[in-house]
């Protein structure tokens, strides 16, 4: 019994314990995810998750060259909030080799009444914000969203390949509703 006394505090304690790096889902996230599951991921290039590189777990999202774009995730505006989306902030950890990787994880909005066409858009533009190579480094951007923006367009996530030439790797992605 006293055994099991000490593994219940020991357990209590190591699940009390958190890090800056862990990802979360609070009230307001839109999506959070390692990629060890893909809920809400389903366009896209099924082949950029990858296990080659992660930050967590096992597996990340890798563009490279003949794989543009990667896993989307979409979901519809009116379903993500009952009010309309003023600002949010797009967070992910993200790896470049060396310089000639330059992807862009993204957002952007789409109106399906209109063949997709895009809305507005913005994102984290990897070249710029991951000046280490080899290495994972946390990336984030707050973006402020169009007013007219409807409840029938979609958003849209993804890593874009962009102009590099070589890979690029995100994961620990996630999307919170600021405002």
């Amino acid at each position: 019994m006293k055994n099991f006394f000490c593994f219940l505090v020991l357990a209590s304690f190591i699940s009390s314990c958190s890090s800056d790096d862990e990802l979360t889902a609070g009230p307001n996230t839109i999506t959070a995810n390692d990629f060890e599951s893909l809920a809400g991921w389903v366009g896209g290039d099924q082949a950029t998750l990858t296990k080659t590189r992660a930050h967590s777990g096992k597996y990340a999202l890798e563009v490279s060259n003949g794989h543009d774009f990667s896993l989307t995730y979409d979901a519809v505006l009116g379903q993500i909030s009952p009010r309309k989306l003023k600002k949010v902030r797009l967070e992910a950890w993200a790896f470049r080799p060396n310089p000639n990787a330059k992807g862009v994880l993204g957002i952007q909005i789409v109106d399906p009444a209109q063949d997709n066409k895009p809305v507005a858009g913005d994102g984290i533009y990897l070249e710029s914000e991951v000046k280490e190579f080899n290495k994972w480094v946390k990336v984030s951007k707050d973006i402020t969203l169009p007013d007219n923006l409807v409840y029938t367009q979609h958003l849209r996530l993804f890593l874009w390949r962009g102009a590099g030439s070589e890979p690029n790797y995100v994961d620990d992605v996630s999307l919170t509703i600021l405002d």
